[in-house]
């Protein structure tokens, strides 16, 4: 029997689906289906994911992943786009860390929620930077950019 907390939550998370911005920043369980490569034979991981941009049925949102560390094993043309982001710009971090710009990744609007909500990136300068460094990204291919109105 479905209560009505239950009714609320639904209809919570229903309205910030419609409602969700570029720079929007969520908590997301991603899986290999999102670009994503967990560690330690998991089969998921949770990624702070910030919102750049959603398909033309806005059903299928772009953004960008935050990693407390650079995987400095991988090639220049990754390592060179992480931008480095503070508590102090965002405090729902738990520790300073980088936005990989070379790599849009791709959630379905269903994966967020009330309970992924984070925060936001309010302000306008890191966002541009951020938007900024993902259209230099040799890795970011500009079709993704355009399905996803960055460009």
């Amino acid at each position: 029997m479905t209560n009505i907390g239950d009714l609320l939550g639904n209809a919570a998370n229903e309205l910030l689906q419609s409602n969700i911005n570029v720079g929007d920043v969520y908590l997301l369980n991603l899986d290999h289906s999102n670009g994503i490569t967990p560690k330690n034979d998991d089969a998921t991981r949770n990624k702070f994911f910030i919102v750049l941009g959603f398909d033309n049925e806005g059903n299928v949102i772009g953004g960008l992943v935050i990693n407390s560390k650079i995987n400095y094993n991988l090639p220049p043309t990754v390592t060179d786009y992480q931008l480095p982001i503070t508590v102090k710009q965002c405090p729902f971090l738990q520790h300073n860390s980088f936005v990989n710009c070379s790599k849009i990744i791709v959630a379905k609007r269903t994966k967020f929620s009330k309970d992924t909500y984070r925060g936001e990136i309010s302000d306008t300068e890191i966002l541009q930077l951020i938007i900024d460094t993902v259209k230099e990204s040799p890795t970011v291919n500009r079709k993704q950019l355009k399905d996803f109105g960055i460009i």
